[in-house]
Protein backbone atom coordinates (compact mmCIF):
# COMPACT_ATOMS: atom_id res chain seq x y z
CA UNK A 1 0.00 0.00 0.00
CA UNK A 2 2.84 2.39 0.88
CA UNK A 3 4.57 1.75 -2.44
CA UNK A 4 1.28 2.31 -4.29
CA UNK A 5 0.75 5.61 -2.44
CA UNK A 6 4.31 6.77 -3.23
CA UNK A 7 3.87 5.90 -6.93
CA UNK A 8 0.57 7.81 -7.07
CA UNK A 9 2.18 10.86 -5.41
CA UNK A 10 5.12 10.68 -7.85
CA UNK A 11 2.86 10.73 -10.90
CA UNK A 12 0.81 13.61 -9.49
CA UNK A 13 3.97 15.71 -8.98
CA UNK A 14 5.25 14.92 -12.46
CA UNK A 15 1.84 15.82 -13.91
CA UNK A 16 1.83 19.20 -12.14
CA UNK A 17 5.35 20.00 -13.31
CA UNK A 18 4.50 18.98 -16.89
CA UNK A 19 1.38 21.13 -16.87
CA UNK A 20 3.43 24.09 -15.67
CA UNK A 21 5.98 23.55 -18.41
CA UNK A 22 3.27 23.32 -21.06
CA UNK A 23 1.57 26.49 -19.82
CA UNK A 24 4.92 28.32 -19.88
CA UNK A 25 5.46 27.13 -23.43
CA UNK A 26 1.95 28.28 -24.42
CA UNK A 27 2.81 31.82 -23.34
CA UNK A 28 5.98 31.80 -25.36
CA UNK A 29 4.85 30.03 -28.53
CA UNK A 30 1.83 29.06 -30.58
CA UNK A 31 1.44 26.22 -33.07
CA UNK A 32 -1.67 25.80 -35.23
CA UNK A 33 -2.91 23.06 -37.50
CA UNK A 34 -5.22 24.39 -40.20
CA UNK A 35 -6.71 23.38 -43.50
CA UNK A 36 -9.52 23.41 -46.04
CA UNK A 37 -11.46 20.50 -47.48
CA UNK A 38 -13.25 21.47 -50.71
CA UNK A 39 -15.00 18.97 -52.97
CA UNK A 40 -17.51 19.57 -55.75
CA UNK A 41 -19.57 17.68 -58.30
CA UNK A 42 -20.17 19.29 -61.68
CA UNK A 43 -21.26 18.90 -65.23
CA UNK A 44 -18.71 20.51 -67.57
CA UNK A 45 -19.29 21.25 -71.25
CA UNK A 46 -16.15 22.15 -73.22
CA UNK A 47 -17.93 22.85 -76.50
CA UNK A 48 -17.29 19.52 -78.24
CA UNK A 49 -18.26 17.23 -75.35
CA UNK A 50 -19.64 17.24 -71.83
CA UNK A 51 -19.21 15.00 -68.79
CA UNK A 52 -19.68 14.79 -65.04
CA UNK A 53 -16.76 15.15 -62.60
CA UNK A 54 -15.83 15.08 -58.92
CA UNK A 55 -13.08 17.60 -58.16
CA UNK A 56 -10.90 18.57 -55.22
CA UNK A 57 -10.47 22.34 -55.33
CA UNK A 58 -7.41 23.79 -53.62
CA UNK A 59 -7.95 21.59 -50.56
CA UNK A 60 -4.97 22.07 -48.27
CA UNK A 61 -3.31 21.24 -44.97
CA UNK A 62 -0.86 23.44 -43.10
CA UNK A 63 1.05 24.03 -39.89
CA UNK A 64 1.96 27.50 -38.68
CA UNK A 65 4.08 28.39 -35.70
CA UNK A 66 4.78 31.68 -33.94
CA UNK A 67 7.11 32.40 -31.03
CA UNK A 68 8.21 35.59 -29.28
CA UNK A 69 11.98 36.02 -29.14
CA UNK A 70 11.84 39.33 -27.25
CA UNK A 71 9.12 41.84 -26.42
CA UNK A 72 9.64 43.44 -29.85
CA UNK A 73 10.68 40.51 -32.05
CA UNK A 74 8.99 37.23 -33.02
CA UNK A 75 9.80 34.37 -35.38
CA UNK A 76 7.14 32.54 -37.38
CA UNK A 77 6.87 29.75 -39.91
CA UNK A 78 4.26 28.24 -42.21
CA UNK A 79 4.33 24.91 -44.05
CA UNK A 80 1.37 24.35 -46.38
CA UNK A 81 0.67 21.57 -48.88
CA UNK A 82 -2.09 20.97 -51.37
CA UNK A 83 -4.29 17.96 -50.65
CA UNK A 84 -6.15 16.09 -53.40
CA UNK A 85 -9.22 14.50 -51.82
CA UNK A 86 -9.92 12.60 -55.04
CA UNK A 87 -6.35 11.16 -54.88
CA UNK A 88 -5.69 11.77 -58.57
CA UNK A 89 -2.63 13.75 -57.45
CA UNK A 90 -2.96 16.24 -60.31
CA UNK A 91 -5.35 18.91 -61.53
CA UNK A 92 -6.55 19.71 -58.00
CA UNK A 93 -6.29 23.50 -58.20
CA UNK A 94 -3.03 23.63 -56.25
CA UNK A 95 -0.71 24.53 -59.10
CA UNK A 96 -0.31 21.70 -61.59
CA UNK A 97 1.28 18.96 -59.48
CA UNK A 98 2.20 15.68 -61.17
CA UNK A 99 2.18 13.45 -58.09
CA UNK A 100 -0.27 10.96 -59.61
CA UNK A 101 -2.16 8.88 -57.09
CA UNK A 102 -0.92 10.91 -54.10
CA UNK A 103 -2.92 12.67 -51.40
CA UNK A 104 -0.40 15.51 -50.95
CA UNK A 105 0.22 17.37 -54.19
CA UNK A 106 2.18 20.62 -54.36
CA UNK A 107 3.61 23.13 -51.91
CA UNK A 108 1.48 26.20 -51.35
CA UNK A 109 2.50 29.38 -49.47
CA UNK A 110 5.34 28.23 -47.18
CA UNK A 111 7.86 30.52 -45.50
CA UNK A 112 10.00 31.44 -42.49
CA UNK A 113 9.95 35.00 -41.18
CA UNK A 114 10.77 37.55 -38.51
CA UNK A 115 8.19 40.05 -37.26
CA UNK A 116 8.93 43.25 -35.37
CA UNK A 117 6.54 45.15 -33.19
CA UNK A 118 6.85 48.48 -35.01
CA UNK A 119 8.54 47.92 -38.37
CA UNK A 120 6.68 45.07 -40.02
CA UNK A 121 8.02 41.66 -40.99
CA UNK A 122 10.26 39.97 -43.53
CA UNK A 123 9.77 36.41 -44.74
CA UNK A 124 11.53 34.01 -47.09
CA UNK A 125 10.10 31.15 -49.15
CA UNK A 126 7.13 30.53 -51.45
CA UNK A 127 4.72 33.49 -51.44
CA UNK A 128 2.02 35.04 -53.58
CA UNK A 129 2.57 36.58 -57.02
CA UNK A 130 -0.71 37.21 -58.84
CA UNK A 131 -2.39 35.78 -55.73
CA UNK A 132 -1.57 39.03 -53.92
CA UNK A 133 -4.35 40.81 -55.80
CA UNK A 134 -6.48 38.25 -57.69
CA UNK A 135 -8.27 37.45 -54.42
CA UNK A 136 -8.95 41.09 -53.50
CA UNK A 137 -12.36 40.75 -55.15
CA UNK A 138 -12.95 37.18 -56.28
CA UNK A 139 -16.44 36.01 -55.32
CA UNK A 140 -15.83 32.56 -56.85
CA UNK A 141 -12.39 31.83 -55.45
CA UNK A 142 -11.61 28.10 -55.90
CA UNK A 143 -15.02 27.54 -57.48
CA UNK A 144 -16.02 27.42 -61.14
CA UNK A 145 -15.85 31.00 -62.42
CA UNK A 146 -12.71 31.87 -60.41
CA UNK A 147 -11.35 35.26 -61.50
CA UNK A 148 -7.93 33.67 -61.93
CA UNK A 149 -9.26 31.69 -64.91
CA UNK A 150 -8.94 34.92 -66.90
CA UNK A 151 -6.41 37.05 -65.02
CA UNK A 152 -3.82 34.27 -65.03
CA UNK A 153 -4.52 33.18 -68.61
CA UNK A 154 -1.45 34.90 -70.08
CA UNK A 155 1.09 33.36 -67.73
CA UNK A 156 1.10 35.56 -64.62
CA UNK A 157 2.48 33.29 -61.87
CA UNK A 158 0.12 32.69 -58.96
CA UNK A 159 3.01 32.12 -56.54
CA UNK A 160 6.72 32.92 -56.47
CA UNK A 161 9.43 30.54 -55.26
CA UNK A 162 12.71 31.51 -53.56
CA UNK A 163 11.26 34.90 -52.66
CA UNK A 164 12.00 37.46 -49.97
CA UNK A 165 9.02 39.59 -48.94
CA UNK A 166 8.67 42.62 -46.70
CA UNK A 167 5.27 43.29 -45.09
CA UNK A 168 4.83 46.72 -43.53
CA UNK A 169 2.76 47.51 -40.44
CA UNK A 170 -0.63 49.11 -41.08
CA UNK A 171 -0.45 52.91 -40.83
CA UNK A 172 -3.58 55.04 -41.24
CA UNK A 173 -5.27 52.08 -42.91
CA UNK A 174 -2.44 51.52 -45.42
CA UNK A 175 -0.15 48.50 -45.62
CA UNK A 176 2.56 47.64 -48.14
CA UNK A 177 4.09 44.40 -49.44
CA UNK A 178 7.37 44.26 -51.39
CA UNK A 179 8.39 40.95 -53.00
CA UNK A 180 11.64 40.09 -54.77
CA UNK A 181 13.00 36.92 -56.41
CA UNK A 182 16.71 36.99 -57.38
CA UNK A 183 18.30 35.56 -60.52
CA UNK A 184 19.88 32.69 -58.55
CA UNK A 185 22.58 32.10 -61.15
CA UNK A 186 20.29 32.63 -64.12
CA UNK A 187 19.80 35.58 -66.45
CA UNK A 188 16.88 38.01 -66.70
CA UNK A 189 14.65 36.00 -64.39
CA UNK A 190 14.25 38.39 -61.48
CA UNK A 191 10.70 39.01 -60.23
CA UNK A 192 9.36 42.12 -58.47
CA UNK A 193 5.94 42.76 -56.94
CA UNK A 194 4.77 45.89 -55.12
CA UNK A 195 1.35 45.72 -53.46
CA UNK A 196 -0.45 48.42 -51.47
CA UNK A 197 -3.77 48.12 -49.63
CA UNK A 198 -6.05 50.59 -47.88
CA UNK A 199 -9.05 49.73 -45.70
CA UNK A 200 -11.45 51.99 -43.81
CA UNK A 201 -14.86 50.88 -42.65
CA UNK A 202 -16.53 48.97 -45.48
CA UNK A 203 -14.11 50.31 -48.12
CA UNK A 204 -11.12 48.34 -49.41
CA UNK A 205 -8.77 49.53 -52.16
CA UNK A 206 -5.67 47.84 -53.55
CA UNK A 207 -3.00 48.54 -56.13
CA UNK A 208 -0.22 46.33 -57.49
CA UNK A 209 2.67 46.32 -59.93
CA UNK A 210 4.52 43.19 -60.95
CA UNK A 211 7.38 42.40 -63.33
CA UNK A 212 8.35 38.79 -64.01
CA UNK A 213 11.59 37.92 -65.80
CA UNK A 214 11.30 35.52 -68.77
CA UNK A 215 14.68 33.90 -68.10
CA UNK A 216 15.86 34.74 -71.61
CA UNK A 217 18.58 37.34 -72.04
CA UNK A 218 17.31 40.46 -73.82
CA UNK A 219 13.63 39.43 -73.79
CA UNK A 220 11.12 41.80 -72.15
CA UNK A 221 9.56 40.70 -68.89
CA UNK A 222 5.84 40.22 -68.39
CA UNK A 223 4.53 43.29 -66.56
CA UNK A 224 1.20 43.95 -64.92
CA UNK A 225 -0.57 46.87 -63.27
CA UNK A 226 -3.71 46.23 -61.23
CA UNK A 227 -6.19 48.16 -59.12
CA UNK A 228 -8.99 46.61 -57.07
CA UNK A 229 -11.73 47.88 -54.82
CA UNK A 230 -14.83 46.83 -52.91
CA UNK A 231 -17.43 48.32 -50.60
CA UNK A 232 -19.67 46.59 -48.08
CA UNK A 233 -22.82 48.22 -46.74
CA UNK A 234 -25.09 46.19 -44.50
CA UNK A 235 -26.03 43.08 -46.51
CA UNK A 236 -24.67 44.23 -49.91
CA UNK A 237 -21.10 44.01 -51.20
CA UNK A 238 -19.97 45.40 -54.56
CA UNK A 239 -16.51 45.53 -56.13
CA UNK A 240 -14.24 44.94 -59.06
CA UNK A 241 -10.82 45.47 -60.52
CA UNK A 242 -8.75 46.36 -63.56
CA UNK A 243 -5.55 44.68 -64.76
CA UNK A 244 -3.22 45.66 -67.60
CA UNK A 245 -0.60 43.24 -68.91
CA UNK A 246 2.40 44.17 -71.01
CA UNK A 247 4.77 42.04 -73.14
CA UNK A 248 2.57 38.96 -72.99
CA UNK A 249 4.40 35.82 -74.07
CA UNK A 250 7.74 37.66 -74.07
CA UNK A 251 6.64 39.74 -77.06
CA UNK A 252 7.36 43.46 -76.76
CA UNK A 253 4.20 45.52 -77.25
CA UNK A 254 1.81 42.56 -76.81
CA UNK A 255 -0.49 44.20 -74.27
CA UNK A 256 -3.93 43.40 -72.91
CA UNK A 257 -6.52 45.05 -70.62
CA UNK A 258 -8.78 43.03 -68.33
CA UNK A 259 -11.54 44.03 -65.93
CA UNK A 260 -14.05 42.51 -63.52
CA UNK A 261 -17.01 43.63 -61.44
CA UNK A 262 -19.55 41.87 -59.28
CA UNK A 263 -21.92 41.96 -56.32
CA UNK A 264 -22.95 39.75 -53.42
CA UNK A 265 -26.19 40.07 -51.43
CA UNK A 266 -26.84 38.29 -48.14
CA UNK A 267 -30.22 36.60 -47.82
CA UNK A 268 -30.82 36.29 -44.11
CA UNK A 269 -28.14 35.05 -41.74
CA UNK A 270 -26.75 32.16 -43.79
CA UNK A 271 -27.31 32.55 -47.54
CA UNK A 272 -25.48 34.75 -50.07
CA UNK A 273 -26.35 35.17 -53.74
CA UNK A 274 -23.54 36.46 -55.94
CA UNK A 275 -22.60 37.30 -59.52
CA UNK A 276 -19.35 38.35 -61.21
CA UNK A 277 -18.47 39.32 -64.77
CA UNK A 278 -14.91 39.35 -66.13
CA UNK A 279 -13.78 40.77 -69.47
CA UNK A 280 -10.47 40.27 -71.26
CA UNK A 281 -9.65 42.57 -74.16
CA UNK A 282 -7.72 41.66 -77.27
CA UNK A 283 -3.96 41.50 -77.37
CA UNK A 284 -2.41 44.40 -79.28
CA UNK A 285 -2.74 43.77 -83.04
CA UNK A 286 -4.16 40.28 -82.48
CA UNK A 287 -7.77 39.99 -83.58
CA UNK A 288 -9.91 37.26 -82.07
CA UNK A 289 -8.11 37.16 -78.71
CA UNK A 290 -10.84 38.71 -76.52
CA UNK A 291 -12.93 36.74 -74.04
CA UNK A 292 -15.35 37.12 -71.18
CA UNK A 293 -16.59 35.03 -68.24
CA UNK A 294 -19.80 35.15 -66.24
CA UNK A 295 -20.37 33.40 -62.91
CA UNK A 296 -23.53 33.07 -60.80
CA UNK A 297 -23.77 31.36 -57.44
CA UNK A 298 -25.50 30.75 -54.13
CA UNK A 299 -23.54 30.05 -50.92
CA UNK A 300 -25.19 28.72 -47.77
CA UNK A 301 -23.28 28.62 -44.48
CA UNK A 302 -24.05 25.46 -42.51
CA UNK A 303 -21.82 26.86 -39.74
CA UNK A 304 -19.00 29.42 -39.52
CA UNK A 305 -16.67 26.63 -40.73
CA UNK A 306 -18.81 24.84 -43.34
CA UNK A 307 -20.41 26.07 -46.59
CA UNK A 308 -22.44 24.36 -49.27
CA UNK A 309 -22.87 26.10 -52.62
CA UNK A 310 -24.24 25.94 -56.15
CA UNK A 311 -22.55 27.79 -59.01
CA UNK A 312 -22.67 28.24 -62.77
CA UNK A 313 -19.88 29.69 -64.92
CA UNK A 314 -19.37 30.22 -68.62
CA UNK A 315 -16.28 31.40 -70.51
CA UNK A 316 -16.76 32.71 -74.06
CA UNK A 317 -13.64 32.91 -76.21
CA UNK A 318 -12.63 34.72 -79.37
CA UNK A 319 -11.36 32.69 -82.32
CA UNK A 320 -7.75 32.80 -81.03
CA UNK A 321 -8.40 32.44 -77.30
CA UNK A 322 -9.04 29.46 -74.99
CA UNK A 323 -9.82 30.57 -71.43
CA UNK A 324 -11.47 27.95 -69.21
CA UNK A 325 -14.32 28.45 -66.74
CA UNK A 326 -12.83 25.53 -64.73
CA UNK A 327 -9.22 26.21 -63.82
CA UNK A 328 -6.94 28.15 -61.48
CA UNK A 329 -8.05 27.39 -57.89
CA UNK A 330 -10.67 24.89 -59.03
CA UNK A 331 -9.71 21.35 -59.98
CA UNK A 332 -9.73 20.32 -63.64
CA UNK A 333 -8.65 16.67 -63.46
CA UNK A 334 -9.95 14.82 -66.52
CA UNK A 335 -11.40 17.88 -68.26
CA UNK A 336 -10.41 17.98 -71.97
CA UNK A 337 -8.33 20.89 -73.21
CA UNK A 338 -10.31 23.97 -74.24
CA UNK A 339 -9.88 24.69 -77.95
CA UNK A 340 -9.47 28.18 -79.39
CA UNK A 341 -12.79 29.85 -80.07
CA UNK A 342 -14.79 27.36 -78.00
CA UNK A 343 -17.09 28.50 -75.24
CA UNK A 344 -17.25 26.28 -72.15
CA UNK A 345 -19.51 26.13 -69.14
CA UNK A 346 -19.97 24.32 -65.83
CA UNK A 347 -22.72 23.65 -63.28
CA UNK A 348 -21.29 22.90 -59.84
CA UNK A 349 -22.43 21.83 -56.36
CA UNK A 350 -19.77 21.97 -53.67
CA UNK A 351 -18.97 21.57 -50.00
CA UNK A 352 -16.24 23.47 -48.10
CA UNK A 353 -14.98 22.86 -44.57
CA UNK A 354 -12.31 25.02 -42.90
CA UNK A 355 -10.51 24.44 -39.61
CA UNK A 356 -7.80 26.17 -37.60
CA UNK A 357 -6.94 24.74 -34.18
CA UNK A 358 -4.23 25.65 -31.68
CA UNK A 359 -2.16 22.57 -30.89
CA UNK A 360 -0.65 24.23 -27.82
CA UNK A 361 -4.12 24.91 -26.34
CA UNK A 362 -5.09 21.31 -27.01
CA UNK A 363 -1.97 20.08 -25.22
CA UNK A 364 -2.54 22.42 -22.28
CA UNK A 365 -6.01 20.90 -21.73
CA UNK A 366 -4.70 17.36 -21.48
Amino acid sequence: MLQTHRASLYFRIVGLLSAGAVCSLCRAADLNLYGVGHLSAENIDVGDSSSNYIHSNSSRLGIKGDQDLTDALAIYVQYESGVDLTVHGTGDGNGGATSSGQLFTRARDSFLGLRTQNYGSVQFGRVGGLNQWVYDYNLFADQVGDLGNVWSGDGLPARLDSAVEYLSPTLYGVKLALTYVPNEGGSNQQDFVVKADYAAGGLKVGGAYGKFGPGISGAPGLETYAVTGSYTLDFVNVGGGFQRERNVGGNSGADRNQATFGAAVKLGANATVKAQYTWSGELTDANGTAAHQIALGLDYDLSPAATVYAAFARASNGAQNAYSAVDFGHGNQGVPDILNGKSNSAFSIGLIYKFDVSLMKMISRT
